[in-house]
C-alpha cells in the first residue's frame, strides 16, 4: 500500500476541499453583506442631506421672497450643498362667479434635488420630501363669511441669473411693490393656482372656508388648484409684485 492513495487520503483531502470552498462563500457573503450595507448608508446619508437642503432653502425662500411684510428693496441669501434653482411659469386666476376678475402668469421659483424639492409660487412655498409634501408657508388668503382678503403674488425672476449647481450660496435681491387690485367687489368669488403639487393646496384653502377641487384650463402646463368662496362676499385683493435677481454670494 505504499505510495498508493487511501480511502482515508482522499476523505482528507475531500474535507480540505470543503473547508476553503465554506470559507470562500463566507467570505464572498460577508463581502456582499458589507456591500449592501454600504450601499444602505450612502442612501440615508444622501436623503438626510437632501431633507436638510429642502428645510435650509424653503427657509431661504420664506426671508428672501417676502411678498406681504416687505416693501421697496430686500435681500435674502439661500445655501444649499447640491441641486440646481430655475424659474417656471404659473398662472393665478380669479373669478367673479363665472366671470374672470384677474389673470396673472407669474414665475415659480423652484428648487430641484431629484426626488427632492422647494418651490415657492403664489406666496406659499411648498416641501417636497421625496413625494411627502407639506407648505412651509401657506397662500396669503383669509376669509370668513362676509369678506375674502386676497393676496396676487407676481413673481418675476431674472431667469438669466439663476444658474447654480453643487455647493452654492445665492444672494436673492427683490424690489417689492403693492397695488390694490380689487376692492369691495361682491358676490361669489373663485381662486385658481396652477401647480405640479395640488395637495398641500388643496388642504390650505380647504382650512380658510372654500369648496376646492383641480381642474386644466386651456394653455397650462400643470392642474390647477380651484377654491371657491360661496355666496355672498366682499373681495379685497392686493397684487403684490416681486421682481427679483439672484447673484453669487
Amino acid at each position: 500500500m505504499n505510495g498508493e492513495e487511501t480511502p482515508s487520503d482522499t476523505m482528507n483531502s475531500t474535507r480540505a476541499r470543503s473547508h476553503v470552498v465554506g470559507v470562500a462563500l463566507l467570505i464572498g457573503i460577508t463581502m456582499v453583506s458589507l456591500g449592501a450595507l454600504t450601499a444602505a448608508v450612502g442612501t440615508i446619508v444622501d436623503s438626510n442631506a437632501a431633507v436638510s437642503d429642502v428645510d435650509r432653502v424653503a427657509t431661504g425662500f420664506d426671508d428672501a421672497i417676502d411678498p406681504i411684510e416687505g416693501t421697496g428693496t430686500h435681500t435674502g441669501r439661500v445655501t444649499f450643498t447640491d441641486g440646481e434653482l430655475r424659474a417656471e411659469s404659473r398662472m393665478i386666476r380669479v373669478f367673479h362667479g363665472n366671470e374672470l376678475a384677474l389673470r396673472r402668469e407669474t414665475d415659480a421659483l423652484v428648487y430641484d434635488r431629484g426626488e427632492y424639492a422647494v418651490t415657492a409660487v403664489a406666496g406659499a412655498i411648498v416641501r417636497d420630501h421625496a413625494g411627502s409634501r407639506s407648505l412651509a408657508r401657506g397662500p396669503p388668503v383669509s376669509a370668513s363669511e362676509e369678506v375674502v382678503v386676497l393676496g396676487v403674488v407676481d413673481l418675476d425672476v431674472a431667469e438669466d441669473t439663476l444658474e447654480s449647481s453643487g455647493l452654492s450660496t445665492r444672494t436673492f435681491r427683490s424690489d417689492v411693490t403693492h397695488e390694490r387690485v380689487i376692492q369691495n367687489w361682491d358676490g361669489e368669488w373663485t381662486v385658481s393656482v396652477e401647480t405640479p403639487t395640488p395637495e398641500p393646496w388643496l388642504t390650505a384653502f380647504e382650512a380658510t372656508g372654500a369648496s376646492v377641487r383641480t381642474g386644466y384650463f386651456d394653455g397650462d402646463t400643470h392642474v390647477s388648484v380651484i377654491a371657491t368662496y360661496e355666496g355672498e362676499r366682499t373681495l379685497q385683493a392686493v397684487l403684490h409684485r416681486i421682481d427679483t435677481e439672484v447673484t453669487d454670494e
